[in-house]
């Protein structure tokens, strides 16, 4: 009889150790895409992903246009950002199928060998579980690859599970210029105009033609899902934008968008409709907002909140702050639409679905954008105050990647719940390892 409570005793205990241990549920801070590396297609940046001497620390503003500031010395051990999304870049124009594919190894060769002569400081995450373990296991800084622009580097299947086995966790599947994909979004500035010449053009001449997603840009989509990578629908023009909800929706897949706008507030064609974002999170996707942004062209009802307000600077980390609570409070309104049942109200919801409603941030650090100017001083919208305490962002804008936590220090401070941006990191996570089990699944 004790031999049989034995044995018993030993299969329960059998069951539980082999049965897989739960995931490692993550709350970080990530920053969704910055470009450490943009000397490789735009070689007048200079390096970005280097050490400088602390003795001789550069002198840097928010306006650093031109200028690559993503310096190692401040990513690591970053407050403001625990994971990274190295976003790999591939020249536009004038450049072949194999010297795209080239320069993209470069770039990952590049950050593989620094990262590996720093290992004390910095690791690469080629796979969901790997930035699981790394969180749990280590205090390193992390760094995960994505690719923006596919134009000049997918053509089939066999491209999309190439870069899946480089662990590309997710490509911007159209950048800059209208092409084979769909048609580009473009920003009413002049260089952006030129640069998307054709896309430009349609836009002011024939808007209601703008070019949407093409066959082979819903054909891309579901190369990149069967090969276990994600789809950033940041850049599409409004139409391929749409399209590509559509499509995507219809195929089970969810979306997400690294570095788009809230139309409401930033009225451009680069920008989410509160339509456009109910849709992405029906879908499971995740929505994010650069920290840098400026309100332009805002619809009437927010210009008259905007201009009620007694402190607000335009371009400061108000700008974020405002935009960030009004996408915060469109899908805490409209929570149990976006799960599924109306029913549901945000404050009863649980962890697990808070974590589905999560909203993502990231930096864009590249070289060709400024960051957020100062609150207050010389380039503020205000002056100091004798004797009172401010927060670096408040008097020097977000002058590199490692005053990023002082924007969190700031907007906590302030009462801003910051928790679905560290929820955020959890679903991301989730979507990948999602995309992971479905790789090879669909079909057009």
């Amino acid at each position: 009889m004790a031999t049989i409570r034995f044995t018993i005793l030993m299969g329960i205990l059998l069951t539980f150790v082999s049965r897989e241990a739960p995931a490692q549920e993550v709350r970080e801070y990530l920053d969704l895409q910055t470009h450490p590396i943009m000397n490789f297609p735009h070689k007048l940046f200079g390096t970005g992903f280097q050490y400088f001497d602390p003795k001789h620390p550069p002198k840097l503003s928010y306006n650093h246009q031109l200028k690559n500031v993503n310096y190692a010395n401040y990513l690591e051990y970053n407050g403001g950002a625990r994971i990274w999304c190295f976003g790999l870049i591939v020249q536009e124009f004038w450049i072949t199928k194999g010297q795209a594919r080239r320069m993209v190894l470069q770039e990952i060769a590049y950050v593989e060998n620094f990262v590996a002569q720093h290992a004390d400081k910095f690791i690469i995450a080629y796979s969901p579980q790997q930035v699981r373990d790394y969180v749990k296991n280590t205090d390193k800084t992390i760094i995960i690859f994505s690719v923006e622009g596919a134009e000049k580097i997918l053509h089939s299947q066999q491209d999309a599970d190439f870069w899946a086995s480089k662990g590309i966790a997710f490509i911007t599947l159209i950048h800059l210029i209208d092409g084979k994909f769909g048609g580009a979004a473009t920003l009413p500035s002049l260089p952006t105009r030129l640069i998307n010449f054709r896309g430009s053009i349609r836009s002011v001449f024939k808007p209601h033609t703008t070019k949407g997603l093409t066959t082979t840009g819903k054909q891309a989509i579901l190369w990149l899902a069967n090969a276990g990578i994600m789809i950033d629908i940041t850049h599409m023009s409004p139409q391929s934008k749409q399209d590509a909800l559509d499509f995507m929706q219809a195929k089970g897949l969810a979306p997400i968008s690294t570095h788009d706008s809230y139309q409401p507030i930033k009225n451009d064609s680069r920008s989410f409709t509160a339509e456009q974002i109910i849709q992405l999170y029906q879908s499971g996707g995740l929505f994010s907002l650069p920290v840098t942004m400026e309100e332009y062209k805002p619809y009437k009802e927010y210009q008259q909140r905007l201009d009620t307000m007694k402190c607000h600077c335009p371009g400061s980390v108000d700008s974020y702050k405002f935009g960030y609570q009004e996408v915060q409070q469109l899908i805490e309104k409209n929570a149990g639409k976006l799960l599924g049942d109306s029913t549901l109200a945000f404050d009863k919801l649980t962890e697990d679905q808070k974590v589905q409603l999560s909203i993502g941030f990231q930096t864009d650090f590249n070289g060709w954008t400024n960051h957020s100017r100062p609150r207050y001083g010389p380039k503020g919208c205000s002056d100091t105050i004798a004797g009172h305490h401010y927060l670096p962002i408040e008097t020097e804008g977000l002058r590199h990647p490692g005053l990023l936590y002082s924007q969190w220090e700031l907007l906590e401070k302030e009462g801003v719940d910051l928790q679905p941006l560290l929820r955020s990191s959890e679903k991301f996570l989730q979507l990948w390892e999602g995309f992971l089990e479905r790789k090879g699944k669909l079909s057009l």
